[in-house]
């Protein structure tokens, strides 16, 4: 009697197990099946493109920012005439209205007259719309075109205390706008999107609301879908590409990730796309704090190289506006406290901080340990 339950037990095992659903188990192959209760070895994997294109089953390109586009566009023309101000003899006064009018895009001279009424714009995307942080911009901005020209060519606009506004709006908008917005705003929300409906099929919009929302992160960093072949002239794909990609990689890193993103996201292997945001996020606060270092070492290097005290605060300009883009990436590295706390030692005194060695490796000490970057300090 007992042989007998035990061939029925071993008959039954064999049933139920011969009845187990078969599929792929592994969540991150494209045809992942949730209800499989046996591996049957059909796993497929999405294949990571070499360049930022991602096409459709029918032919349809998918990918799509040309809002981040308009938005560098505009940056780029308000940079270019603010430089108009170095290069005049004292000719070219600024003109205040035409730097807000640029910032808000009210502006109606724009050479690319595409841009005109296009319903982008550059302040309504600072700092998460931060109403203070939009003020500072615009003060600067107005400081700069009260400001007289120099009489010589080859000086930079300043600010009597040592500040080149020039350079604190560019490089303070690549981080309060662009930086802000690709790791606190579009990949800080990218799980909550959807990526089964497409936008609108019927208007060429051949995306779902998560592979735009990912494309338009990926817009900020650059707009060359074959960067860094192309797309390294300007901004952060510039930055990322230089000195920052010879020693922390950044422009490698940075875009592989957004590609690997793209194509789980494009494949609904949404289990991949967290790592893919943390890469992101990681790399962009390392690239902001990297430059910040970077011309807090060049600084030292020109009054070494005993150059004169406006093409120093040139340097301490651009060490200033990236040290304050720190507090603008995704759970930043130093919060707006201690930001503002370093730009006060340099505001006290911008020719004398310029000078001190002492008190710029300080510096350099205190961006270094808060963003790990203490490897790679003295190189940057």
């Amino acid at each position: 009697m007992k042989r007998k339950v035990l061939v029925l037990v071993i008959l039954c095992s064999a049933v139920i197990t011969g009845c187990k659903k078969k599929g792929c188990m592994d969540p991150s192959a494209t045809n992942y099946n949730a209800e499989a209760e046996k591996d049957n070895g059909t796993c497929e994997y999405y294949t990571v493109p070499t360049d930022y294109v991602f096409i459709d089953g029918i032919g349809n390109n998918t990918v799509s920012f040309s809002g981040q586009t308009a938005r560098m566009d505009m940056l780029s023309e308000m940079t270019s005439y603010l430089k108009t101000a170095n290069t005049s003899g004292g000719s070219n006064q600024l003109d205040a209205a035409t730097l807000l009018s640029m910032y808000d895009n009210s502006y109606t001279g724009w050479s690319d007259q595409e841009l005109v009424g296009n319903g982008k714009q550059l302040k309504s995307k600072t700092a998460l719309e931060d109403a203070g942080v939009q003020a500072q911009f615009e003060a600067w901005m107005t400081e700069a075109a009260a400001a007289t020209p120099p009489t010589e060519d080859g000086y930079y606009l300043q600010a009597a205390t040592g500040q080149e506004w020039t350079q604190l709006i560019e490089k303070g908008l690549m981080s309060a706008c662009f930086a802000s917005q690709l790791t606190a705003n579009y990949l800080n929300g990218i799980m909550e999107d959807d990526n089964v409906q497409i936008v609108d099929y019927q208007n060429d919009k051949y995306y779902t609301e998560m592979e735009h929302h990912w494309d338009e992160a990926y817009g900020y960093f650059t707009d060359a879908t074959d960067y860094p072949t192309n797309g390294t002239n300007r901004f952060w794909g510039k930055y990322a590409n230089n000195t920052l990609e010879t020693l922390l990689g950044s422009a490698t890193k940075i875009s592989h990730a957004f590609r690997t993103g793209r194509a789980a996201i494009s494949s609904g292997v949404l289990i991949d796309v967290p790592e893919q945001v943390s890469i992101i996020q990681a790399e962009v606060k390392r690239m902001v704090a990297g430059m910040a270092i970077h011309y807090l070492n060049a600084t030292k290097q020109k009054v070494v190289d005993g150059e004169s005290q406006n093409k120093v605060n040139h340097y301490l300009s651009e060490a200033w506006a990236f040290i304050f883009g720190i507090q603008f990436c995704q759970n930043p590295d130093m919060d707006s406290n201690t930001v503002e706390g370093l730009l006060e030692q340099i505001d006290a005194d911008f020719e004398g901080f310029s000078q001190s060695t002492l008190l710029i490796n300080a510096m350099i000490d205190d961006i270094a340990t808060a963003s790990g970057l203490e490897a790679y300090k003295n190189d940057l």
